[in-house]
Formats: structure tokens, C-alpha cells, sequence
């Protein structure tokens, strides 16, 4: 596995979501560690699973709200996560999910690292929101690290938003 020599962080690459990646996605999304704080914290069926791949498949417009994007995370060819953006009305909105045998090893962060990069030049704006879990002290951790900023919270999730 290959680190970013000063960091010491994964290196990662983003690509967009594809057709081919379903069984990657279905396989985090059907994972209870990896579910355990998206939405109501439970596991994904097909139908959901199917529903979700479709709109992030769809490609809308960049700047319709509501418009989403779906990245997998690759080290060295390897996909290592999922990072998913929507936009929404004052930000873009994002959420990511590391395969369990990737975590702690700083790929989240990097996923954060690389989506900053990309993520201005396919919405056109540098203003990012994320919710989180107010459990997940890991996640609150890895935004913190990189200038989000807590926002208060919002319909049970801590909201963090950098601009």
C-alpha cells in the first residue's frame, strides 16, 4: 500500500462511480459496521441499494439542486471507499465510507483531501457541509482536521461546513 511519503496518509484517487462498482457499493452498504452511522443505521436492501445507484448513476445537471456525484476511492487500483456528494442549497453535502479492512489507516482523510481538490471544479463552489453522527467521533474528527467548522445540530446529526 502505497503512502504519501511526508504524510505518511494513503494516496487516493477518486473516479466517478460506475455501473461496474455496484457489487462494492452493495457490499459496504449491506455491512452493518460500515452502516452503523448513515441514516437510520441500519443495512441496505436491494431495492434501496438499487434506488441509490440509479439517481448517483443519473448524472443530473451539476447545478440542479439535489443533483448527486458518487466517487470510489482507489489505492493502487483498489477501491477502498466511497464518497458521495449532493448538492444542496447553500453547500455541497458530503458523506464517505471506508471498507472496514481499510479503517484507521487514514483513508477517510485522504478521501477529504482528494474531494477538495475535485469537488470545486464539478460544482463550481468550494463550499462544503457534511452531517454526522453525534457518535461518530472519528468521522467529527477527520472533518475537524481539515477546517470544518461545527455548525450546531440539526434533526439529530452535528452539522460541520467549510467554506
Amino acid at each position: 500500500m502505497t503512502e504519501h511519503w511526508e504524510t505518511g496518509a494513503p494516496i487516493i484517487v477518486l473516479r466517478p462511480f460506475q455501473k461496474e462498482d455496484l457489487g462494492f457499493f452493495a457490499t459496504m452498504a449491506r455491512d452493518e459496521r460500515v452502516t452503523r452511522f448513515v441514516g437510520d443505521g441500519q443495512p441496505w436492501g436491494d431495492e434501496e441499494i438499487n434506488e441509490r445507484t440509479q439517481l448517483a448513476l443519473r448524472q443530473d445537471p451539476a447545478d440542479q439542486l439535489g443533483a448527486v456525484r458518487w466517487f470510489v476511492a482507489e489505492e493502487e487500483g483498489q477501491a477502498v471507499g466511497l464518497f458521495v456528494s449532493t448538492r444542496r442549497e447553500h453547500a455541497i453535502e458530503v458523506g464517505y465510507r471506508v471498507a472496514p479492512k481499510h479503517w484507521r489507516r487514514g483513508v477517510a482523510g485522504a478521501m477529504i483531501d482528494r474531494a477538495l481538490e475535485v469537488l470545486p471544479g464539478v460544482y463550481e463552489t468550494p463550499q462544503l457541509s457534511a452531517r454526522v453522527s453525534p457518535n461518530n467521533i472519528f468521522s467529527a474528527r477527520v472533518l475537524t482536521r481539515r477546517f470544518f467548522e461545527y455548525q450546531g445540530r440539526l434533526n439529530g446529526l452535528d452539522l460541520y461546513r467549510r467554506d
